[in-house]
C-alpha cells in the first residue's frame, strides 16, 4: 500500500515524463517539417497545427501509458501531484475499544490489553487476531485500499497502538464515487 506522498511523487514523475516525451515528439515534427511551423503568439499555419496536434496526441498517449505504469490516480497525474487522495486516517470513523470481551455491545470493536490492540471483534464469528485483521497505516492513500475491500467489509486504520477508527466498504465506495 502506497502512502499519499508516494502517490504525489508518482504523479509528478509521470506528468513530467509525459511532458518531456510530448516536447520531444513535437520538436521532432518541427525539425522534420523544416522549422516552418507557427503555432503561438506570432501566428499559425498548417505546419504549426501539425506540431500542436503531435504534442497533444503524444502527451495524451504518454499520460495514459504512465497512468497504467505507476497506477496513480487521475487527479494526482493530471495535476502533477498537487492533488492527491486523502490519507486513510481522514476517512476512518472512530470505533469502540474494549479491555474485556464481556462488555462488548455493538457490531465492531478493537480488543486491547494494556492499551495494545490484540484483536478485532465483529469481523467474523470469533475474535480476529490483530495480526490477521485488515489493518492499515493512517498514512496509506485511501485510493489504495480497494484490494482489502474485496475480502473484508471493514478496514481498521491504526498506527502502532493508536487506533484511528475503521472505514466501511460503503464509505469507501462513496469516497471513490462508485
Amino acid at each position: 500500500m502506497r502512502t499519499v506522498r508516494e502517490l504525489r511523487q508518482a504523479g509528478l514523475i509521470a506528468y513530467l515524463a509525459s511532458l518531456v516525451i510530448a516536447l520531444l515528439v513535437s520538436g521532432l515534427v518541427h525539425w522534420a517539417l523544416g522549422g516552418r511551423g507557427l503555432l503561438g503568439w506570432e501566428g499559425f499555419n498548417f505546419y504549426g497545427l501539425l506540431e500542436g496536434l503531435a504534442f497533444v496526441v503524444s502527451f495524451t498517449l504518454s499520460l495514459w501509458i504512465a497512468k497504467r505504469a505507476v497506477r496513480a490516480t487521475s487527479s494526482a497525474l493530471l495535476t502533477a501531484g498537487l492533488i492527491a487522495p486523502s490519507p486513510a486516517r481522514k476517512l476512518a470513523k472512530p470505533i469502540q475499544t474494549l479491555e474485556a470481551v464481556e462488555s462488548f455491545e455493538g457490531r465492531l470493536a478493537v480488543l486491547t490489553e494494556d492499551g495494545v490492540p490484540v484483536g478485532v471483534l465483529g469481523l467474523e464469528d470469533s475474535i480476529v487476531p490483530w495480526e490477521e485483521a485488515p489493518v492499515v497505516s493512517g498514512e496509506v492513500a485511501a485510493s489504495e485500499l480497494s484490494p482489502l475491500f474485496w475480502r473484508y467489509p471493514v478496514v481498521i486504520v491504526a498506527d502502532g497502538n493508536t487506533v484511528y477508527g475503521a472505514i466501511r466498504r460503503e464509505a469507501f465506495r462513496k469516497y471513490m464515487g462508485v
